[in-house]
């Protein structure tokens, strides 16, 4: 869920952007305060924070509302989905058209269109205009999307506009870290304000965000207009794209770590994206509690995955990060298996007030677990790629993980509606015991770098 209906819309048009071969840069702390330096650079990643956060608050307080009137996992799964397919049909088209209009334009008038749009759903029940009704969500959501992919490109094509050459791959790298991190602390929040805003307030403060962006792209100074070099047809632009996806594709593939790290952040992320379409549900049904109150499982997983995060970025590298992240699979999904199994049978024993002490502490567990894949994996794939092609590989394998993610979704969300969220999170929480037993078994992942 990135910025325009997807967390990977932004990586996919990272994907696009590093032309031509840049002289390395650290892609750590150091490289990004190189990056940072730039005040135009830094509106630029201030309006990406804004919107990022704008666009999660959006998404899940949609989750929340149409579980709400639907009361089916399925409508909150398949409001994921027509939140990220979007990307995946429109991401070229949409760079082709931020190649050919001024950039700083674009992004600033797709903020606020976005703000607008965010704006729509408390105006239906304000009017009385489709009110309670699911389809005109749906509506605003698959044209949020749409709208959002043409933001995401032309804020990654404005990079290397903004900073020095040799701090490309570190402002790239920066922005990739902001998608995961944004993702990681506002859906929690976007739980906790609608409990304390009440359902509508999220919707304004998502449109404040998106107000924010706009106005921090206004003040870059730097002209972001394009040139008639950036120029290009739909077709060369679908036949670059292909291309890409095909060279990205043997590369993963002739490499020893990248297979692991893809594979097991993509795991990942469908279980980060189906957890967000059952948890109203599961609030509701296990827990006993409001759908609103999904804070009590978010924020403490938050919270398990910045500490985990924390730790493991002291010890960076590659050497220990596919054991670590192994590892980290199978503690998530441990605590998935007991999240899916032991409510259920507390409750038939009558200790209900166990209920929600058990699940914060299973959730930190989770959240640490989870923590110890994605910035494993985030580090594999950056030290395992090179400066000039990481953008490439980046867009086109998030551009898969895009499509991978809608079966499963789908499937999990129909499931839970038949035998109930708890059952579709323990077979999870086994399927990830499973796979980070097996990866730590056949020591998938850990062998040595070579150069491409």
């Amino acid at each position: 869920m990135g910025s325009g209906g997807d967390i990977f819309a932004p990586m996919t048009a990272v994907g696009q952007m590093v032309p031509g071969t840049q002289r390395p840069s650290s892609p750590g702390p150091a490289g990004f305060r190189q990056a940072l330096a730039s005040r135009d650079f830094r509106l630029l990643w201030a309006a990406q924070v804004a919107a990022q956060l704008g666009d999660k608050f959006f998404a899940f307080s949609l989750l929340l509302s149409i579980y709400s009137l639907t009361h089916l996992y399925l409508s909150d799964a398949a409001l994921l989905l027509a939140y990220t397919i979007p990307a995946v049909f429109l991401s070229v088209p949409a760079g082709i058209f931020a190649d050919r209009y001024d950039k700083k334009v674009l992004m600033m008038w797709t903020n606020l269109s976005r703000g607008i749009l965010v704006l729509g759903v408390p105006l239906l029940e304000l009017t009385g205009v489709a009110q309670h009704q699911v389809a005109p969500l749906y509506a605003i959501t698959l044209v949020f999307a749409g709208v959002g992919q043409l933001f995401a490109p032309a804020e990654a094509a404005s990079i290397p506009n903004l900073v020095r050459r040799e701090d490309v791959p570190a402002a790239t790298s920066l922005f990739t870290v902001t998608i995961v991190m944004t993702l990681v602390v506002s859906v929690p929040l976007a739980s906790l304000a609608q409990r304390v805003l009440g359902q509508e307030g999220p919707y304004y403060f998502g449109a404040s965000l998106f107000a924010l962006a706009s106005g921090a792209i206004w003040l870059i100074r730097a002209r972001l207009a394009a040139t008639h070099s950036e120029s290009r047809s739909v077709a060369r632009g679908i036949g670059r794209t292909v291309d890409e996806v095909r060279e990205v594709l043997v590369v993963i593939r002739e490499s020893p770590i990248l297979p692991f790290a893809f594979g097991m952040l993509t795991l990942a992320l469908v279980i980060v994206f189906t957890i967000f379409a059952l948890s109203a549900g599961y609030m509701q049904h296990v827990l006993l509690r409001r759908p609103q109150d999904s804070y009590i499982l978010l924020v403490p997983a938050t919270v398990g995955m910045v500490l985990a995060g924390t730790l493991i970025s002291r010890r960076p590298g590659i050497s220990g990060g596919a054991r670590r992240a192994s590892l980290g699979l199978t503690l998530a999904g441990a605590a998935m298996l007991v999240l899916g199994v032991l409510p259920p049978v507390l409750r038939q024993l009558g200790v209900d007030g166990a209920l929600v002490p058990l699940a914060i502490g299973l959730a930190v567990i989770f959240g640490a677990g989870l923590g110890a894949v994605l910035i494993p994996c985030l580090v594999l794939i950056q030290e395992g790629t090179e400066e000039t092609t990481r953008g490439r590989i980046f867009g086109g394998a998030f551009l898969l993980i895009n499509l991978a993610i809608a079966l499963p979704l789908l499937v999990a969300g129909a499931v839970a509606d038949v035998v109930g969220a708890s059952d579709v999170i323990a077979v999870l929480g086994v399927c990830l015991v499973a796979a980070g037993g097996l990866a730590l078994g056949r020591s998938w992942g850990q062998g040595p770098v070579t150069a491409r």
